[in-house]
């Protein structure tokens, strides 16, 4: 079986990312748009993209990557609010991005996982 690899253009959390996607069924005339689940792979995968394209500083993503790090440790009512607080500071510094877009899609990602049960 062919297994991708991670390299310069392509992370780890990125693969476990895409692995998260199911479809039903396949029918590729349709294009059907691909949604991922709102996970800590699927955070880390945007961080990577971020970082990979010099989109925000490196002291930015080392710092929502450890912020995340420590929310996904907490359990609760604890880790919900941790990963709100870090939505709604990553909804702000979109602003200040070179991909804004991506920016707020991982802000989206995390206030899912805010709102999801562990």
């Amino acid at each position: 079986m062919l297994q991708l690899v991670p390299s310069d253009q392509l992370s780890q959390n990125e693969i476990d990312a895409a692995k998260l996607v199911r479809v039903d069924q396949l029918n590729v005339q349709m294009q059907q748009k691909n949604s991922w689940p709102a996970s800590v792979v699927v955070a880390k995968a945007y961080l990577d993209q971020l970082g990979r394209n010099k989109s925000v500083p490196q002291e930015w993503t080392s710092r929502v990557s450890g912020e995340l790090a420590a929310a996904d440790q907490l359990s609760g009512t604890a880790r919900s609010t941790a990963l709100s607080k870090l939505a709604t500071q990553l909804t702000a510094d979109a602003a200040g991005s070179a991909d804004a877009a991506r920016v707020r899609t991982l802000a989206a990602t995390v206030k899912g996982m805010a709102g999801a049960k562990p």
